[in-house]
């Protein structure tokens, strides 16, 4: 039991250093599929530590919780800042650059560039925004494991919408694509969608035997 998880540890850090070098060199595909892997082989590496020492499971797989959520955050990062796909300026660098940005990068109105998007059709509504509602819905595991009071749906969407806007503010700041109510609305409902669904009854109950 002890070789398998050193070999589970092992493999998660090879895929973790393929995260890392790709996170400017290959697809978004291929980042998320290193993520994805690293986490299941890091986990795998867990449960057999916490089988290795019952006395320590839940400790263990807290710290696996928060260095999967540490490592979705840096997942988040590259998908908005990778440095091949966008050229990032500080928004008061240029004194026109604020006035250029909420002019042509912006949009306040709800809805708007959802019902434009869906007008228009093909894979970039699919794209954009089914990419939107899945990019914060991991935070629907995340949040109410590391954070007590996201247990509860008012503080949940709270939170979430608190980084999605922390979000939103710092691609204004560095002029990185768009600023979009509709991109908030969209991560808050997929965050949320899928709090509800790991509230239902049997749902839960797995995620109590995984995550103990």
């Amino acid at each position: 039991m002890r070789t398998k998880m050193i070999i589970s540890f092992i493999i998660a850090l090879l895929f973790l250093c393929f995260f890392f070098w790709s996170m400017n060199n290959l697809s978004y595909i291929a980042i998320l599929l290193s993520v994805v892997i690293a986490s299941l082989f890091l986990y795998n590496a867990a449960r057999l530590m916490g089988r290795l020492h019952p006395e320590r499971e839940k400790t263990v797989i807290t710290v696996y919780v928060w260095c999967t959520f540490i490592l979705y955050l840096i997942f988040l990062f590259s998908l908005t800042f990778r440095v091949d796909r966008n050229d990032a300026r500080f928004i008061f660098s240029d004194k026109d650059l604020p006035r250029i940005y909420l002019e042509h990068r912006t949009n306040f109105v709800p809805f708007r560039s959802i019902v434009g998007s869906f007008k228009i059709g093909g894979d970039y509504f699919l794209i954009n925004y089914l990419g939107n509602i899945a990019a914060l819905s991991p935070m629907g595991f995340f949040l109410p494991r590391i954070l007590r009071p996201a247990r509860k749906l008012l503080p949940f969407t709270l939170f979430t919408t608190l980084i999605v806007i922390f979000i939103e503010f710092t691609q204004f700041l560095f002029t990185v694509g768009s600023v979009d109510i509709d991109d908030l609305i969209l991560n808050v409902a997929g965050a949320v969608i899928v709090f509800l669904i790991l509230r239902i009854r049997p749902v839960d109950g797995l995620l109590r035997r995984l995550f103990p």
